[in-house]
Parts: C-alpha cells; structure tokens; sequence
C-alpha cells in the first residue's frame, strides 16, 4: 500500500511581556509579567491552548475519553517515533505545536453503507463510526456460486494516519485516492477498512484475512464500493 505524507495543521502560541516602568509597584509588575493565553475556541475546532503541556506529557491528556479507544491510544503509544501527545476535541496534538483532525467523513451514529457488483455478487460495507476512532462494520456477499459470506466486528483507527494517508487505488477508474484505515480483529480473522478522505469519502475497500495473514478466497478481489454523497 503506498502512503501519502500528511501535512499537520501548525499552532502556535505567541506570548507578549510588558517591561515595566521603574516607578511600577510590585503588584502591577506581576499583572503585567504575565503570559498571555491565546483565545480558546470550540474543543472540536481547535488544538489546545496551553501546547507545552501537550510536549512535556507522557500520557495522553484526554479532553474527551470517550472517543478514543484504548487500541487506538495502544497503538498510538507503540508508534515508532510518537512524542508525547494530547487531545483536544476532535484534534490529536503531538509535540508543541503539531496536530491533525481526527478523521470526521463518516456521520457520528449514522450506519453509512457502500455497494460494489462482483460478476453475480453483490457487495455491502456498512459502517458507523461509534467515535472518534472506531467504527462498527457490517460486510455481507450475496449472490454467485460461493453462497451468502457474511462478517462484522468494530474496527479501529490506525494511529499511523498521524503521519500519512493510504493511498488505494479506484478499481473502476484505476486513480488513487486518499484513505484512512481502520483494522479490527476476531479469533479467526482479521480486517483492513480503507475509508476515502474529503471528496473521496464516498469509497471504501475491504481486506479481509484469515487468523494468520493470509487473504480469504471469498474475499478476495473486492472491488472499490461506494456510497451515495451524503
């Protein structure tokens, strides 16, 4: 799978301080020594306000637990290279001053299903995005000489999308395309969801694998499904 290096969204906070005249009392000069807070907006609009905190954290400093999985935060922890971090609203915040969105094309609570036709089978992807990195799947094959093949689970967000997008390419127009990747997993299998980005959200692929690796027959040569814009 190729990637496609994902740029982060850069905050900065600039800090003023005021130089007192001499004649100044003690109680003035510590007003005026103060740094100023930059103006904090939504949570899910913006990155924290206070950014050397998010530097300095050795865990992840959660404004809204609820949404982020512990596999997700795993994985996250695991990544090779991965500073300390924080969160705020829908933002992941690494470092200082790096962040990026979490990834938000999916409606919150909204199954959203995609189709695609294999010779005589046709093919369903339902997704909904319970939070900010998991979503619950629904895969089902109908049709053709294999019979019905029917799979679901809850799959999450691969923490690498921090640093880059994967790139799959359309089956129908042979053009790449930005994605996400979710990946879940049960005793005997194993998942990759790739969801497209901004105008490419409505695509989707479906890989799915047996307990050791290797791809499911029914499975395999699942072409790029679709959705109606939403």
């Amino acid at each position: 799978m190729f990637l496609a290096l994902r740029p982060f969204a850069f905050y900065s906070t600039i800090c003023s301080v005021a130089l007192l005249a001499a004649c100044s009392t003690k109680k003035a000069d510590d007003q005026q020594a103060k740094t100023s807070a930059p103006p904090v907006a939504a949570a899910d609009s913006v990155a924290p306000a206070n950014a050397d905190s998010a530097a300095t954290a050795s865990r992840p400093q959660l404004a809204d637990s609820a949404n982020l999985s512990p596999k997700f935060l795993k994985g996250l922890r695991e990544l090779g290279g991965a500073e300390a971090y924080a969160v705020r609203g829908k933002w992941l915040v690494m470092g200082k001053t790096d962040s990026v969105q979490f990834p938000l094309d999916l409606p919150a609570g909204k199954p959203v299903t995609y189709t695609a036709r294999r010779g005589a089978q046709t093919l369903t992807l339902t997704l909904t995005r319970l939070s900010y990195t998991s979503l619950r799947f629904v895969a089902d094959a109908v049709g053709g000489s294999s019979g019905r093949q029917h799979e679901e689970g809850v799959a999450d967000l691969n923490p690498g999308f921090l640093l880059a997008a994967e790139v799959p390419e359309d089956s129908e127009s042979q053009a790449t395309y930005g994605a996400n990747e979710y990946l879940g997993a049960t005793p005997t299998r194993n998942f990759s969801i790739l969801v497209g980005i901004g105008s490419d959200a409505d695509k989707a692929e479906l890989g799915v694998f047996d307990a050791t690796g290797q791809p499911l027959a029914q499975w395999q040569g699942v072409p790029t499904l679709r959705r109606p814009t939403l």
